[in-house]
């Protein structure tokens, strides 16, 4: 039984293979007999057969659809129909098939075409390759250059005249044309030019141990001079009880005056006048002399050499000129290749903006409040003095505003009317800069200070008279009137500091009660800032102070927001270089149901002239003229909104009339009657 059973197994599998085989080999004929087939077949062809068994198909049936719409049963008609239509389906799954077949087989020939393409391409690109690496390589061999071509040999003339007969004597009948006499030469003097170096070495060696023996020397002369300084300081020491008994310092004075001696005339007339008038009133005033005395005094000979030479110069006769052109010309030509290359207006420059090495220095201060250093240099070309100053601002102020108003620029700016520092006051120094490619000396502020006219007068230097003989008269008048202003302009911005940095925190500080103010506003300032004067400008509401060159670029520019309610009071606020000389002035512009300004409203324009022209008290109120201004425009804002508009802004302020006369004015003029009373003009 188990025999029988494997032999049917075994029976049953060659049987199964034997179909498959059958069907694989029907496969693969019908697959090769339709590629042949398609590769005979015309697409044309066969689109038309596709399109009329299609057409056929939709007429079958259209026939069995008619046949049965009319209810009558031929199911033999019907049968043969779909016979029919199964055949032709068919036929277009078969066309359906050539053409996948045509489309593989395209684009097979397709594939092998590119890939020959892209192997001749290939191909061809190897061998550009190969020819840029040959063509590479010849260039270097071509451009190869040795080293031995880098060194500068002795001329051939030279070379045979000091050079031993060992090595001249095959180059006696030297001729240029032969190769390998030409490269027997070259060998013999490269091995002359070694002997000589080598020479050269062992005398190098001789002399460093020569320079070394002097160094020696040097240092052992300098410790004997080392020595002998402790002596002379203890001799020095000695005598200090006795300076301070006589109170007389003599090491101080005998230092301040070598470097005094060694000031410019203009720099030391205003040195000498500021200690003498410093001396005189007993101010809190510091006076450095800043400099390298060392470095003065090489630039002191080098400008006495500099003279003599010049002088020299001129003394010297026509016949030597030639001889001097030969000596530069040989120079130029024997050192061509070291000289760097330098742009010859910037040397000029560099020559022309010389200043002298040592400069004065000035200290002022107040009790409690900033001080201001202002360094005075002399520039020996332009022959002008010029200021740069830095201010040190005490801890407490910290308000950006406060510390804005004391950097040292606009301290010192204008304190003459109209004197920014910007303009030369020579007049040859805009043909001086001209020649240096300049255009003003603006450019030149931040890089060697400012030109103030006043600097020029305290150091004795007046361009518009040529006597020079009244130089120190005229320095010791100005210093008085300078040092005055510099301490009073340093004073009231220290006072306005001080109100600035409350302001900056909402806060509007005291006023001195023998001012006439009103009390207890309901308007509030809400925010302090500081603008600029672009942005000044682009506002609507400033266009008149513009237009009419009443403010400046060089003027300082605040913003304060006051509120009440819903309704905001935006004012630009003009501070002036030497306030409280000239008050702050005020620029409005009131956002309640619309904008309102000096342009549009009356009021405001009223509003304005009373804050800014009612306020002349001189110097006595730098601490107190702002804030004032600030808080009557507080005031005010709340006598405007409850006579415009009682209900929304109950009313505060004591007023008889809200409005009166034919120009229906508001009442803007306070009497101090009681708690005061606001009235119309």
């Amino acid at each position: 039984m188990v025999k029988e059973t494997n032999s049917s197994i075994k029976k049953k599998r060659k049987t199964t293979g034997t179909d498959n085989d059958a069907e694989t080999d029907i496969y693969k004929k019908v697959v090769d007999f339709e590629e042949k087939e398609s590769t005979n077949r015309e697409s044309s062809m066969d689109a038309s057969i596709y399109f009329s068994m299609c057409q056929d198909i939709k007429a079958t049936l259209k026939d069995i659809y008619e046949r049965k719409c009319l209810k009558t049963v031929d199911v033999t008609g019907n049968k043969e129909g779909l016979t029919d239509i199964c055949i032709k389906l068919c036929i277009i799954k078969k066309l359906n098939r050539i053409d996948k077949i045509k489309h593989v087989f395209g684009k097979e020939t397709l594939s092998a075409e590119k890939q020959k393409c892209d192997s001749i391409k290939l191909s061809y690109q190897n061998l550009v390759y190969e020819l840029h690496h040959l063509v590479a390589e010849t260039n270097k061999c071509l451009a190869f250059k040795s080293k031995d071509e880098e060194i500068e040999l002795v001329s051939f003339e030279e070379f045979m005249k000091e050079a031993p007969e060992s090595l001249t004597q095959k180059f006696k009948n030297y001729s240029e044309s032969n190769a390998e006499e030409r490269h027997n030469l070259r060998l013999a003097r490269l091995e002359w030019e070694l002997t000589q170096r080598k020479n050269l070495a062992e005398m190098c060696k001789s002399l460093v141990e020569e320079q070394k023996k002097l160094e020696q020397d040097i240092v052992e002369r300098k410790e004997k001079l080392n020595m002998l300084r402790p002596l002379l300081m203890n001799i020095i020491n000695a005598t200090k009880p006795l300076q301070e008994h006589l109170d007389v310092a003599f090491d101080q004075l005998r230092g301040e005056h070598k470097l005094a001696f060694l000031l410019p005339d203009p720099l030391y007339i205003f040195y000498v006048n500021v200690v003498s008038y410093k001396n005189v009133y007993n101010l809190s005033l510091v006076i450095n002399i800043l400099g390298d005395q060392d470095e003065a005094m090489v630039f002191k000979e080098a400008q006495e050499v500099s003279t003599s030479s010049q002088n020299d110069e001129d003394s010297e006769q026509e016949s030597d000129l030639p001889e001097v052109e030969e000596v530069v010309e040989v120079k130029k030509r024997r050192h061509r290749k070291s000289v760097q290359q330098v742009d010859p207006m910037e040397e000029k420059k560099k020559q022309l903006l010389e200043r002298h090495p040592l400069s004065v220095e000035i200290i002022a201060s107040i009790e409690k409040g900033p001080s201001i250093t202002a360094t005075f240099h002399y520039y020996t070309k332009l022959k002008i003095i010029t200021v740069t100053s830095k201010v040190n601002i005490p801890s407490n102020i910290t308000a950006n505003t406060a510390r804005e108003i004391l950097s040292g620029d606009n301290i010192l700016g204008e304190l003459k009317e109209g004197d920014f520092g910007t303009d030369s006051p020579s007049p040859t120094t805009p043909f001086q800069l001209k020649k240096i490619g300049v255009n003003s000396y603006q450019s030149l502020v931040a890089e060697i200070g400012y030109a103030y006219t006043w600097a020029q007068g305290v150091c004795g230097l007046d361009f518009l008279s040529k006597q020079k003989l009244d130089s120190d008269s005229v320095s010791s008048a100005n210093v008085e009137s300078v040092v005055k202003v510099l301490l009073k302009r340093l004073a009231a911005r220290n006072d306005l500091a001080k109100q600035l940095q409350q302001l900056e925190q909402n806060i509007i500080p005291k006023i001195p009660t023998s001012v006439e103010a009103p009390s207890n506003p309901v308007s509030a300032l809400v925010k302090w800032s500081s603008t600029t004067y672009p942005s000044f400008c682009q506002s609507e509401f400033t266009q008149s102070l513009v237009e009419e060159e009443l403010v400046s670029s060089s003027d300082l520019y605040y913003s304060a927001t006051i509120r009440r309610g819903n309704a905001n009071m935006q004012a630009l606020i003009v501070l002036k270089n030497n306030y409280p000389e000239v008050p702050p002035i005020l620029s409005l512009c009131l956002n309640y149901n619309g904008a309102y300004h000096s342009a549009n409203c009356d009021d405001i324009r009223d509003l304005e002239r009373i804050l800014n022209t009612e306020w002349k008290r001189g110097e006595a109120s730098s601490s107190w003229l702002l804030s004032a201004q600030i808080y009557y425009l507080c005031c005010y804002m709340d006598v405007y909104l409850e006579s415009v508009d009682p209900k929304v802004f109950p009313q505060n302020s004591m007023f008889l009339k809200s409005i009166c006369g034919r120009n229906r004015k508001r009442p803007f003029k306070f009497t101090k009657v009681g708690t005061g009373l606001f009235s119309q003009y």
